[in-house]
């Protein structure tokens, strides 16, 4: 016959249990949210319109930041796209180019539109 305590330590597990099914489902909304603001903020004028564009289509983003001072912000847009269709549609002109590593890239404001990796 189970006491009083492992029943209620029973109950506290599971209610633990659901407890975090939503902390988590907070937290992934919380920090989608916060990545979206971010990158709001850090893309450049020159690339905005491929930005908004790939926004319009439906795409998120996956990743943001900047690795160190000395490198460009990175901006992950998932999914995939190809980003030299996007400066094709858009009409972007210098600073704005496709770099060597297929990400549209701003030379002036150090800022890349990165597609998502598969």
């Amino acid at each position: 016959m189970p006491t009083t305590w492992q029943i209620l330590h029973g109950l506290l597990v599971v209610a633990a249990g659901i407890a975090m099914v939503f902390v988590v489902r907070w937290r992934r909304k919380s920090y989608a949210a916060f990545l979206r603001r971010y990158a709001d903020e850090a893309v450049c004028e020159h690339l905005r319109p491929a930005y908004e564009l790939l926004l319009a289509r439906g795409h998120v983003v996956a990743r943001a930041g900047q690795r160190r001072p000395d490198l460009p912000v990175e901006i992950h847009m998932a999914p995939e796209f190809d980003p030299a269709e996007v400066m094709r549609q858009c009409s972007l002109r210098e600073p704005v180019s496709v770099s060597d590593r297929n990400v549209v890239y701003c030379a002036e404001d150090w800022v890349e539109l990165h597609p998502a990796e598969p």
